[in-house]
């Protein structure tokens, strides 16, 4: 036996052969914007109906965009899988995912990029959420927001970004061209995303705000806080993309757990419980968000988004 083999035989007597390799063994990792409560059940479920490999979500926001963006320009070790909102990122970066394979994506019904980046599900934004102890009455419709008791009670969004220029223009499509100066004569106060202004509305900060998400909803009344929503059934949503990234040296073990969550069942898991609508229609305890608008790149060009930026600090005078 040579020398080279003595060393390798007694590394592998002391540690086991994944740390060797560095790594820990059949681990896929995914990177995720989507809410805690649909991580953690689709990590859990997997996990159980999937013993040999181990799914390991981190969850994030924008800030996972740059991670993945360095990941790949580095080949640096890291996500395997990207969940993220919108389109925009997943037509960009084509060349960087790999086909999704398997029987569920065969018949799965919507992508945002076909063949390469499925819709895993969608996160409507029309909710209107209240704190119960200020208002009692709760509200029902976009008009109920310009009540005179709303006046700077009311909390909107003021950072940029494709989704609230979208959500903006589904707004004044909605409601008329005067609706949001009238809104923006209710004195609201602005917030840069939706989980610091739903946690003003539960704090009691602001008595109602005029975006949620039902994940953020449900976490806030899991936790014990005086609040309820109105989902508006004609309303807006965004699209929540996956897709396998080609730089992952654990294509196959990436695509299984793509597999699954693009099965009836793993949509289920992932979308229940109220979380969000899903591409598969009539699962249980899913939203039905067949009748929203829905975020894409080509229904929000750049151009709209800056045009938003330009008419929101008019409309709302923020300089």
């Amino acid at each position: 036996m040579s020398t080279t083999s003595i060393m390798v035989a007694a590394l592998t007597a002391c540690a086991p052969l994944s740390e060797l390799m560095g790594d820990d063994g059949r681990t896929v990792r995914v990177y995720s914007v989507a809410a805690p409560s649909q991580n953690q059940r689709l990590e859990d479920a997997f996990n159980a109906s999937h013993p040999d490999i181990n799914l390991k979500i981190t969850r994030g926001a924008s800030d996972l965009v740059p991670k993945v963006d360095a990941e790949i320009a580095t080949g640096a070790d890291g996500a395997d899988i990207f969940i993220m909102s919108g389109d925009s990122w997943f037509l960009r970066n084509k060349e960087n995912l790999v086909p999704v394979q398997g029987a569920s994506a065969e018949s799965y019904p919507d992508w945002g990029v076909d063949g390469f980046a499925p819709i895993v599900f969608y996160s409507p934004f029309s909710m209107i959420l209240w704190n119960t102890d200020t208002f009692p009455a709760g509200f029902k419709t976009w008009q109920d927001l310009l009540a005179p008791e709303v006046a700077n009670r009311v909390g909107v969004r003021d950072t940029m970004s494709a989704v609230l220029a979208a959500y903006l223009q589904y707004l004044q499509d909605k409601n008329g061209m005067d609706y949001l100066p009238e809104l923006a004569e209710q004195n609201p106060k602005f917030y840069p995303s939706l989980i610091p202004m739903a946690q003003a509305v539960a704090s009691g900060e602001i008595g109602v705000a005029y975006t949620a998400s039902p994940a953020v909803v449900r976490d806030l009344v899991n936790r014990g806080a005086p609040v309820a929503a109105t989902l508006i059934e004609d309303g807006f949503a965004s699209p929540f993309i996956a897709g396998v990234l080609e730089k992952s040296p654990r294509q196959d073990d990436a695509q299984i757990v793509m597999d699954y969550l693009l099965s009836p069942e793993g949509q289920q898991v992932f979308n229940g419980d109220g979380d969000a609508g899903s591409p598969i229609d009539g699962l249980a305890g899913t939203i039905n968000t067949s009748q929203m608008r829905v975020l894409t790149e080509e229904n929000t060009p750049r151009e709209l988004i800056a045009e938003w930026g330009r008419k929101l600090r008019d409309i709302f005078n923020r300089g």
